[in-house]
């Protein structure tokens, strides 16, 4: 089965905090892919999922965390 590279990406940003939420594909398995998020501090947290459906699953919940 052929695979294809991640079409679009995701990243939502909440600028008066300065944090940033991303999804990127792992560059080194095509089939994984990777949350990243970033702190205004510098400070980097990711996660790695084996399906996209559970990587923008993460996301989701990872944004709503942070509006709480």
């Amino acid at each position: 089965m052929a695979t294809r590279p991640l079409a679009f990406g995701v990243r939502l940003r909440d600028r008066d905090k300065g944090r940033s939420v991303r999804v990127l594909q792992d560059p080194r398995s095509p089939r994984r892919y990777l949350i990243e998020d970033r702190a205004q501090d510098g400070r980097t947290r990711r996660r790695a999922h084996a399906s996209l459906a559970s990587a923008l699953r993460d996301l989701a919940v990872t944004w709503r965390e942070r509006l709480h």
